[in-house]
């Protein structure tokens, strides 16, 4: 989630908090009403759904960890978070320094985070485009650099015959809810990947084929970021309550809240999101049919 503190600001946070404007000109607007059809996410999750989370940096679990709060602390249903590289292109927030290097401190604080949400965790070491913002090459450029590292959508296949996931969650292939490319491409070489386990023809280490019957993109449809034409575009399918409780009377956002605090090397990032957290309300899903809604990731933009 590199582009969330910058996000933020865009929005406006920062600016509305300065003058005094942000808690009663946001209260009670911070996000859509709850009016889209429920499906299910509840229901899935309560069956005993096998959850699988692929995303692009550690600290990106925060986007839907709510949800995988409850479905992993409340139904001890089995959870599976894989990321394609280790964020060694964001900034080390910690005072004492992130030795020997950022990529290895995200990943042992990605481990911390996975073993709180008692996930399984697989980390990729794709590039990750280095901050400042304006220097990451385009989204395609990215793609052909991962492409030519090791086929992400094979690698995702793969990983989905192992764990055999009922329910997929990954980002909006458009904007990536922060409109990092490495999100968006995420998306696309996910759904990608989707396709490819359910072919039953393509041989991927021995594996049988495994078709996901739910995929889902987590969107940004908060209000702050939409006044800022920050949000993610197209409809929404569920809108699923994170202010509900998961554990011991604690709210599912607070617990990811809570477990967010172990990305110490981000804590600008992760301690706007703490700071906001009744932003967060809920959770805001597109169901995808991966079969029918194809997206080239090498698609030049």
């Amino acid at each position: 989630m590199s582009l969330s503190r910058r996000r933020f600001c865009q929005a406006g946070l920062t600016t509305l908090t300065a003058a005094g404007l942000a808690s009663p000109f946001l209260s009670g607007c911070a996000t859509l009403p709850r009016q889209a059809p429920r499906i299910q996410i509840d229901d899935l999750l309560s069956q005993g759904a096998r959850v699988m989370w692929v995303a692009a940096h550690p600290d990106d679990e925060s986007l839907v960890g709510s949800i995988m709060a409850k479905s992993s602390l409340t139904y001890h249903n089995p959870l599976y978070f894989l990321l394609l590289t280790h964020g060694e292109g964001g900034e080390c927030c910690r005072p004492e320094g992130c030795e020997p290097d950022l990529a290895t401190v995200r990943a042992a604080e990605m481990q911390q985070v996975a073993d709180l949400y008692r996930a399984e965790l697989q980390m990729e070491r794709y590039f990750n485009a280095s901050l400042p913002v304006e220097s990451f090459p385009k989204r395609h450029e990215i793609a052909r650099l991962w492409q030519e590292k090791q086929p992400p959508d094979a690698l995702i296949a793969t990983a989905i015959r192992r764990f055999k996931p009922d329910v997929l969650f990954t980002f909006d292939p458009h904007h990536g809810f922060t409109g990092h490319p490495e999100h968006q491409l995420t998306s696309r070489f996910s759904t990608a990947g989707v396709r490819l386990a359910a072919d039953a023809s393509l041989d991927l280490d021995g594996l049988p084929a495994h078709r996901v019957s739910h995929v889902y993109f987590g969107l940004n449809k908060y209000w702050i970021f939409k006044l800022a034409l920050a949000g993610d575009p197209g409809p929404v399918t569920e809108v699923w309550p994170a202010d509900q409780h998961c554990i011991n009377g604690w709210e599912c956002r607070r617990i990811m809240a809570r477990f967010s605090k172990a990305h110490r090397s981000q804590d600008r990032d992760m301690g706007n999101v703490r700071r906001f957290i009744w932003l967060f309300d809920s959770v805001y899903l597109r169901r995808t049919n991966p079969f029918t809604e194809i997206l080239d990731p090498f698609e030049e933009v």
